[in-house]
């Protein structure tokens, strides 16, 4: 009986090194991952799991930095600054280690990260957030994944006019617009992507840059063979009469989408064109020569608009015929606007008929009254016979 009961005490401790061999062995990953995704080790801090690319850590940082629904962003203090820029070095150096989707993720939350930055008081020390953040979206936008490129562009175009908040120093200012500046190359790099969704995305982040000049790369997308980017170029730049001007939306008149043609009948409504002027405007950029030879007679005694602005359109029409109803339409507005204009065919069209039936308009050369010799001249001095 004795020895049966230290048989059964043997093998109770031996039960209970197996257990707890096992569990070591199930938390510390040497079964392999565990299902509900890699453990963090213990020794291991969140920036350290963030530098290897782990899906956990990230997901932890995703739900702690990105504010829920209508709450307010909470300004950064100087004691958490160190850690936030320490949070985005982590990012920018695991960024390659993650899948595809999870790239996406990254970008969100260095951006929320860098958004507490933007609400007063500010520490002095949001410039050194400048970098990894830099380094995160320009990856970003070079991105095999769609998704990825697309975050980094939704998020760009925020960024075009995000300032600290708090006052900056002018050196401080030339490193901000520098680092703006250094993430538009690769904004109108992805103009090219072949995914549609992408190029969408580069023009509504061009189309927010408040800077005409480096806003425009992405009018000409007003032409993509793509519906749904030709769109997004009109609400983009609905607004910006500098650069998408009254004839671009006109030529939108004749899209084959209709959604478009009511999009650009819209905006240039909002631009003070009746329905009537955008009428004969769809016209005169119709892509039909017939049609926008039969809009002269409608257009060239119109008194609510100036015919002269939109024959001397016509009047550099690709279209030979186009060309000659148009300049014997502006024979009959005299202007030096319009001389300007037929004494420029008259002597460089293309079209010899062209040239003949411009110069036949223009107003006859009077013959100027002979000057007087000038001082030295032979007339002066005239040699005896």
């Amino acid at each position: 009986m004795a020895k049966r009961r230290r048989v059964g005490f043997v093998a109770a401790v031996l039960a209970c090194t197996l257990i707890a061999t096992a569990a070591f062995c199930w938390k510390s990953g040497m079964f392999g991952a565990r299902r509900t995704g890699a453990a963090i080790p213990v020794a291991m801090d969140r920036d350290a799991a963030l530098r290897a690319g782990d899906i956990t850590a990230l997901t932890a940082l995703s739900e702690e930095v990105i504010p829920a629904l209508g709450a307010k962003i909470q300004p950064a203090t100087e004691q958490e600054c160190e850690t936030l820029n320490q949070t985005l070095q982590a990012l920018r150096k695991g960024f390659l280690k993650y899948e595809g989707p999870a790239r996406a993720s990254v970008v969100l939350a260095a951006c929320r990260i860098f958004d507490r930055y933007s609400k007063e008081p500010a520490p002095p020390k949001w410039v050194d957030a400048l970098p990894p953040l830099h380094d995160i979206l320009t990856a970003s936008m070079a991105d095999a994944d769609p998704n990825t490129r697309k975050a980094a562009l939704v998020e760009i175009a925020k960024l075009w006019v995000w300032t600290p908040g708090r006052s900056i120093i002018p050196v401080e200012e030339q490193m901000l617009a520098e680092w703006k500046g250094g993430m538009h190359p690769g904004v109108v790099r992805c103009l090219s992507s072949r995914d549609s969704t992408v190029r969408s995305a580069a023009v509504a982040c061009l189309g927010a840059l408040p800077i005409d000049e480096l806003s425009a790369p992405g009018l000409p997308y007003l032409e993509d063979p793509d519906r749904q980017v030709r769109k997004q170029t009109l609400v983009s730049y609905s607004n910006r009469p500098n650069v998408l001007t009254v004839d671009m939306l006109l030529t939108r008149m004749n899209d084959s989408d209709p959604t478009i043609q009511e999009a650009a009948s819209l905006v240039l409504k909002t631009r003070g064109l009746s329905q009537e002027q955008i009428s004969l405007g769809a016209l005169i950029f119709s892509p039909k020569p017939a049609q926008r030879v039969s809009v002269i007679p409608l257009i060239k005694d119109r008194s609510d608009l100036d015919p002269v602005v939109w024959l001397i359109q016509l009047s550099k029409d690709s279209v030979e015929s186009v060309r000659l109803a148009a300049i014997e339409a502006l024979a009959s507005h005299k202007s030096p606007l319009v001389e300007r204009r037929l004494a420029e065919m008259a002597r460089s069209d293309v079209s010899k008929v062209v040239r003949e039936a411009a110069g036949k308009c223009l107003p006859p050369v009077e013959n100027t009254a002979s000057l007087p010799p000038l001082p030295g001249s032979r007339a002066l001095n005239p040699k005896a016979n």
